[in-house]
This record gives structure tokens, sequence and C-alpha cells, in this order.
């Protein structure tokens, strides 16, 4: 099973949902409606990858404002088997042994068992135990329910969305930080930025990678480059600071700052993005990346080499390689960004 970082050959996702229920938080007349996901402290489980820009979506939303939504992460590599907690293949072993300083979780929290038959090893068995007839592609995010023990959506932006809109009256720390807009004519605005950065950032350069002709590859990555130029000025433009105008962020912006943070640390290498780097070619990318990095709870978002292991390790990404080394991280980015 391919995650969506992988899908398509290699192209990103056509779709990223295949769950689509949502926690919800409904009132009337005062009291609480029925909801089949209703929005509790400390009742679901955000699966993750550290390298996936999907599953990074939902994450920070849940970091940003400290909501009481557990996080799990897998080991942030795959093999034949797809996301594990636990090695069950000498493959999957090898990564392990490989990365012995992986930060992850080791078995699922949710379905702990002493009986090795029962255990939770990969994630497609919870993906198959929401749905025993599930064929799609096993991929984060996955938000769990503790209490149904059923699987609540696996959409990025859906679940990035329900968890502001939803849970943000349950936020531990910047509670006032708005990142979706409440104003119609800005809620376009976002929205529309939303869709162009999913479609000539995020998963742009999975389409790059996919493609096996060098004059296409090169003719994506000088568009790339370019709306890297236009983003920086429209940047520029709104004082310095953010995609949109305003004192603080949208979730546009951190969207777009996902995929910068990968750049440098991955796609140069991956994707053959080596051309220019944010550190010297993109300065107030740079500044912009310093500054989303400053919001409380971003920085924990970020495991450096972890996020490397999708793109060094993953068996998807490396069968037509040499081998599975693991670069480290650069030292000029480590500095730059306070790592």
């Amino acid at each position: 099973m391919d995650c969506l970082c992988c899908a398509n050959g290699g192209a990103g996702p056509a779709t990223d949902s295949e769950f689509l229920g949502s926690v919800c938080n409904l009132k009337m007349d005062g009291m609480t409606a029925t909801a089949k996901f209703p929005a509790e402290p400390d009742r679901y489980v955000l699966y993750v990858i550290a390298g996936c820009p999907f599953a990074a979506r939902p994450w920070v939303i849940q970091s940003i404002y400290g909501l009481p939504i557990q996080t799990v992460k897998l080991f942030p590599a795959s093999y034949d088997q797809g996301w594990f907690f636990s090695p069950t293949s000498p493959g999957e072993q090898d990564l392990v042994n490989n990365f012995p300083d992986a930060q992850y979780d080791s078995s699922d929290p949710v379905h702990p068992s002493s009986n090795e038959n029962e255990k939770i090893h990969h994630l497609k068995q919870l993906y198959v135990k929401a749905n025993p007839k599930f064929e799609g592609a096993v991929s984060v995010p996955l938000l769990w329910d503790k209490e149904q023990d059923q699987a609540v959506s696996n959409s990025s932006f859906g679940l990035a969305e329900m968890m502001y809109s939803q849970m943000r009256g349950m936020a531990t720390r910047n509670q006032d930080l708005e990142l979706f807009p409440s104003d119609p004519q800005r809620q376009r605005e976002h929205s529309e930025l939303l869709q162009f950065l999913h479609s000539k950032v995020t998963t742009s350069v999975y389409k790059m990678n996919a493609t096996r002709n060098g004059k296409d590859h090169d003719r994506m990555a000088e568009e790339y480059y370019e709306t890297l130029r236009e983003l920086q000025k429209r940047i520029e433009t709104n004082d310095g600071k953010w995609l949109m105008s305003g004192p603080s962020p949208t979730f546009a912006d951190f969207v777009f700052w996902i995929s910068l943070v990968r750049l440098d640390l991955a796609y140069q290498w991956r994707f053959g993005l080596g051309k220019y780097n944010i550190r010297e070619d993109y300065p107030q990318l740079q500044l912009y990346i310093n500054r989303i990095f400053e919001i409380e709870g971003v920085k924990e978002t970020v495991l450096p080499r972890d996020l490397m292991a999708l793109y060094f390790m993953t068996l998807k990404w490396t069968q037509n390689d040499n081998g599975r080394s693991l670069p480290l991280v650069p030292n000029t980015w480590a500095k730059t960004n306070g790592f």
C-alpha cells in the first residue's frame, strides 16, 4: 500500500481522504446535539509520520494550540508493508537498525496487547480494522476515536480545519491566533491561496519526481522556483511578514512553511531541486521560516533527521538507488533554524 506521498508512482495524491467523518461540537438551543464524533478532550489520537507534509497539516494545528489530542508517530520510513510501529520483517528491522535514533512510538498505545498475534504492528491494520474491505492508500494523517475504536478521518485539510473550528476552545496556548479567517472576503482569498499552494508547491514536487523526462523535470523545477519567487514577493508586499495582509499568520502560511522546511532538508536531493536553496537564494523566505519557528508549538512538529528518513530510507523512494543511506542534516540548516 502506498502512502499519499508515494501515490500514483510518486506523483502525489489525486485525493487525500478516505474516511470522511468529522469531530463535531454542535450546539442546539443551548443543548449539545448528538454527534457521531463529539469534540471531547483526550478522546482522539492523531497518527503521523515525521516527514509527511500532509500529516504535518493537522499536526501543526494540534501542536500550536496544544489541543488535547494524543499524537502518535510511526517509524519515519517504511518498507514493503507500509508504515509500522514495530518491525515484523528483515527489511523493516534493517531500517530500525540503520536509524536507531529515530523518534517514534514502537507500539500502538491505543491497542496494547501482550499477545503477539493481536498486536498492531502496521498502520494498515488500523485501516482494515476501521473498514475490513479497505483497499486504498494507507496514509497519514489518520485521526482515531479511542472511545468507539474507529477511524474518524484521514483528510489532511479537513482534519486541520476541523481541529481549528471544533476544538480550539480547548486550546492551552495561542488561543487568540486566528488561522482561518472569519471575514467572508478573506475566507475566499484564503481558500484560493490554499488551493494554489497545494497544487503549485506541495504536490508539484511529487509530480516532478514522477516524470522520467529530463526536460519535463527541468521545466517543472524552474516553474517551482518561479512560484517561490512569486510567493516571496507576495510576502514582501504584505509588510514582509505573511502571505495575507494582517498582523498574524493564517493556515496558508503553515502549509507553505511545511514545504519550505522540507525543501532544503530533502527535496533538493530527492527531487533534483538543488539549483537554489532557501538560505542563500530566497532570504525573505528564510526570515519567514524563522518567524514561524518562533511561534510556540511549531518546533515540536519538526524532527529534521526523521523528516529526511521518509525520503532517504523508505523503500518506495530508494528501490532504484544503490543503497539506503541517510544523509546528515546540513550544518548550515541546523544553525540557521536553531537546531
